[in-house]
């Protein structure tokens, strides 16, 4: 697999996981402009935004490069890039287009200042490969940046049973569909694997209180991955009882009056030599 291919997501294709990914989108929309502030992107800059999806980051990117930058988000799926293309014209960012394209095996006329890519190398067989296909395209001198998150650190301070045996059931799920929870972890050796030298890493953390978006990411989380998590015997739907884990764990939260920290968002950067 080169790209994130819907068919191997295994998150699943749902209307329930894309209102997942909306609350996620949201919770780490500002994260996720900070951290590619912090790797280096600046204005004027010219961006690629890989396995863009809806766009969300190639927003974030084109905030952060301003009216003088330009940047081009990428994504193998048409329907996600329709999505793409209404929410920049939402936004009236002119600076930002989307291409359909899969990776690595693109082509582009004129390199780029920066590579970025947000939540996709942990749907992938071989990021390394990737990475370093696709680091041809970034000019000498320019950054490459990507960011994933370490799922098994999603906790509640002080500790809430029951967000803690969710979260374990969803890493387990991740980890039967072959995906590392905590991907974000690795990110900086793949960069290293994919011939860039020094990287540096930088993490982000949303939090919430007891009845917030946190909360219900996670239990959303466990919605999408109930079939995995069933299949491979790890939960049943009886014992998750989905319907009501997002108000039992809110109310858990309420009696101790827990902060809720959801996973942490990753982001590693080098310079292209």
């Amino acid at each position: 697999m080169t790209d994130k291919d819907p068919s191997s997501y295994v998150m699943g294709n749902t209307s329930e996981e894309a209102d997942r990914l909306g609350i996620q989108a949201s919770l780490y929309d500002r994260h996720t402009e900070h951290l590619l502030r912090t790797a280096g992107l600046k204005e004027g800059m010219r961006v690629l935004d890989v396995g863009c999806g809806t766009g969300e980051v190639s927003l974030a990117a084109a905030r952060v490069v301003g009216p003088s930058g330009r940047v081009l988000g990428v994504d193998m799926d048409p329907g996600v890039l329709d999505r793409a293309r209404e929410n920049a014209a939402a936004s009236s960012f002119g600076n930002v287009t989307f291409e359909q394209g899969r990776l690595p095996d693109l082509e582009m006329s004129e390199p780029f200042d920066a590579l970025v890519g947000r939540l996709i190398l942990i749907h992938l067989d071989d990021p390394v490969a990737t990475v370093k296909g696709l680091t041809r395209l970034v000019r000498p001198g320019g950054v490459v940046t990507f960011q994933d998150f370490n799922i098994s650190r999603t906790r509640a301070v002080p500790a809430v049973p029951l967000v803690t045996e969710s979260v374990g059931c969803i890493s387990a799920a991740l980890r039967e569909g072959r995906r590392d929870p905590d991907m974000g972890e690795q990110l900086a050796d793949v960069l290293r694997l994919s011939g860039l030298s020094d990287p540096s890493v930088a993490v982000a953390v949303p939090a919430g209180g007891p009845d917030s978006a946190a909360v219900t990411l996670i239990a959303k989380s466990a919605r999408s991955l109930l079939p995995v998590m069933e299949r491979g015997g790890i939960a049943t739907a009886e014992k998750v009882d989905i319907d009501t884990l997002r108000a039992r764990m809110a109310r858990a939260c309420m009696e101790v009056q827990a902060t809720v920290y959801v996973q942490e968002l990753v982001a590693a950067w080098a310079e292209v030599r």
